[in-house]
């Protein structure tokens, strides 16, 4: 009865919603990936989201954070005509603002650019000198720059009120990761600020495709319009088209509302795209986006990764990455008892996670996942699969660990022909509190498939067998009580 209080303690349930129109077409008439019969088990991803064929050789693994960084840079200053930037937060350091000035300088003598800033309002808004005040001087510089802050329908009332910073991010933030520059895409779950620049590490995936920017550009208007806007003084305000506030009145209509709009548009857009698929539209790589908005009541990124693990052909190998290991009892359950795949894991050691050292109770986070990972292996133990399943921990002198995702082999091959990236962890708050969104990447592409394993084996030279270490790792007892009562908060 407690936990089951506090585990639904400011979260508004919604029902999981089904956006899948139905089963797709396929594009070719030997099937959906037609000549690249060996994919051909994974053709059950086209009836679970828009499919966008491109080809493999548009599109750049990065693998560095500060060429992720610098990337980041180069495209700001080079954009002819848009600039969409999806973040949890940016930060306030030099790093950042002369990520701000090269958008700055660009947007002052570009007048053909138009500029899109979608932050979270509450890690956004923290302290004097924050997020919102370093994309001011964008706002003041031109009407073509907007920024829009999404707030949780579930921060409202008293809990708004009294919840403090940091502590009232818990409720549930935007945590997409989307860096749009013209017709080229990063895919990230890396944040805009300088640790994600130097020596935190990550994922990334540069896409350069129209299609797929459209479709990402499109998507993140659909969010900003029922995000509040702020104006060139820093007040903030529902956008023009919006009639319900995400704090007052009933967050039921709010989630409603916003649910809607969102799945509306993903139906259109796969539709649409279904039709320009049939019409000849072919690549070598195929993109799946997927969502999750789980306090609008949007499930739909964490049903397409269990298919994935409960889909993986026997003799298939799976690599599976995640920066906070508190995976779903769903996930869990289908790595351990329907996944055919061996699977390795790859988590943060308590060296690596980025809340060591935190103030306060933040600062023993580590040791909670740390039991979380503990009491999995235990059932993997109890279900006999430790021949199948490895727990590894990621440890690099001076850096913390934020990388997520998986890489699926098929049988008989050594390089991945399917990749997760984005910015979910997998976990309880990824599913049921945050904003996310994501990639199912398929590949023929030899170079492409060349690039995901050597970020398979430069990530994984990190790692080490965690089994012993993780048994005989002392874990404090108010630790224990406060994951028993908030796992779904982490």
């Amino acid at each position: 009865m407690i936990r089951r209080f506090f585990s639904t303690l400011f979260e508004y349930q919604a029902a999981p919603l089904d956006i899948w129109p139905g089963t797709a077409p396929t594009t070719a008439k030997n099937g959906f990936f037609g000549k690249f019969s060996s994919l051909e088990s994974l053709s059950w991803l086209n009836s679970c989201a828009p499919c966008f064929p491109v080809n493999g050789d548009k599109i750049k693994i990065i693998q560095i954070p500060s060429v992720f960084y610098e990337t980041l840079v180069e495209k700001s200053s080079a954009a002819k005509f848009r600039i969409k930037l999806a973040s949890l937060y940016l930060g306030t350091g030099q790093l950042e603002h002369n990520l701000v000035t090269a958008i700055h300088e660009n947007l002052r003598t570009n007048k053909n650019l138009s500029v899109d800033i979608l932050l979270d309002f509450t890690r956004g808004t923290r302290g004097e000198i924050n997020s919102k005040t370093k994309v001011l001087p964008l706002l003041q510089e031109s009407e073509k720059c907007v920024l829009s802050l999404y707030h949780t329908p579930v921060l409202r009332g008293i809990t708004k009120k009294l919840a403090p910073p940091r502590w009232n991010e818990l409720i549930g933030v935007q945590h997409m990761k989307v860096y749009l520059f013209d017709d080229t895409v990063i895919l990230s779950g890396a944040n805009l600020s300088n640790d994600y620049f130097t020596n935190r590490q990550d994922r990334y995936v540069m896409i350069e495709d129209k299609n797929v920017a459209d479709f990402y550009s499109d998507f993140l208007q659909k969010v900003q319009e029922f995000s509040l806007q702020v104006d060139k003084n820093g007040n903030e305000k529902l956008h023009e088209t919006w009639k319900v506030s995400p704090y007052e009145g009933s967050h039921q209509d709010f989630a409603k509302a916003a649910r809607k709009k969102v799945t509306d548009f993903f139906r259109e857009t796969w539709e649409k795209q279904n039709l320009r698929n049939q019409q000849g539209q072919e690549g070598d790589t195929w993109i799946f986006p997927t969502l999750e908005m789980g306090q609008i009541g949007i499930h739909h990124d964490s049903l397409v990764v269990r298919r994935i693990l409960a889909a993986a052909l026997p003799g298939s190998n799976m690599k599976m990455a995640t920066g906070y290991f508190n995976l779903t009892d769903t996930l869990m359950n289908a790595l351990t008892n329907e996944c055919a795949a061996d699977c390795n894991i790859l988590m943060a050691h308590p060296n690596a996670n980025g809340f060591l050292g935190a103030k306060g109770p933040a600062g023993s986070i580590p040791k909670a996942y740390t039991l979380i990972a503990k009491r999995y292996y235990d059932t993997v133990i109890a279900a006999k699969q430790t021949n199948r399943i490895n727990l590894l921990e990621y440890e690099r002198n001076g850096w913390t660990y934020h990388a997520k995702g998986l890489w699926y082999y098929l049988p008989n091959e050594s390089s991945p022909s399917l990749t997760v990236i984005g910015s979910s962890n997998f976990g309880e708050r990824s599913v049921n509190r945050d904003l996310e969104t994501q990639i199912c990447l398929v590949t023929s592409n030899e170079r492409l498939k060349n690039q995901l394993q050597t970020e398979v084996d430069h990530l994984y030279s990190y790692g080490t067998l965690a089994q012993r270490e993780l048994a005989e790792r002392p874990i404090p007892r108010w630790v224990k009580a406060v994951v028993w009562l908030f796992k779904n908060f982490f």
